[in-house]
């Protein structure tokens, strides 16, 4: 932390506090995800190395990864990409990033930023180039999933070409999405 200005002092550890947890595979409460939004201060990846089960039926993650580590024991960007890509997601867009200016450099703000990049809140989705392993359900989900939450028409209508493959949809569900998408000036 004592790298970028203002993180040592952020970073104090003030106390500890014990909390219990539980595997995401554990909590009958849930009896679905769709999406998954983590924000765990560098604990993604146990979370998701005990969620198998649940992950099965996820079609969209949102995660904070980190390209620079800054909480011990922290995994970095590499070991996040890669266990959710085991678990067949892939990256789909940034929905932000987090860049910070390297010490002893400073400036009025300890938020200034040159060009070091630090973290991202990433997006990822249920492999579309496998589709064939989704099932209608989750390639529906995904599909409103990637209009409403993400912008994404382009996964949108990949989805709705995988659907009307499967016969889930209308022939002609794309021309009609297409025709409800209000395109950029």
């Amino acid at each position: 932390m004592r790298h970028f200005p203002g993180f040592a002092e952020w970073g104090e550890v003030l106390r500890e506090v014990a909390v219990t947890t539980r595997r995401l595979d554990d909590i009958a409460e849930i009896e679905a995800i769709d999406f998954l939004k983590m924000d765990v201060q560098g604990g993604e990846l146990p979370i998701l190395k005990n969620a198998a089960s649940r992950l099965k039926e996820v079609v969209a993650i949102q995660t904070e990864i980190s390209f620079i580590p800054l909480y011990q024991g922290q995994p970095p960007f590499g070991e996040i990409d890669g266990e959710l890509r085991r678990a067949g997601f892939v990256p789909h867009m940034f929905v932000a990033v987090n860049q910070r200016m390297i010490a002893p450099m400073t400036a009025k703000t300890p938020y200034a930023a040159i060009n070091q990049l630090l973290e991202a809140d990433l997006v990822y989705v249920r492999d579309f180039m496998r589709a064939e392993r989704m099932s209608a359900e989750q390639l529906k989900h995904l599909a409103l999933g990637a209009h409403h939450c993400f912008g994404s028409f382009d996964l949108t209508t990949n989805c709705l070409y995988h659907l009307m493959r499967l016969g889930a949809v209308t022939p002609n569900a794309i021309q009609q999405y297409l025709m409800t998408v209000k395109r950029p000036a």
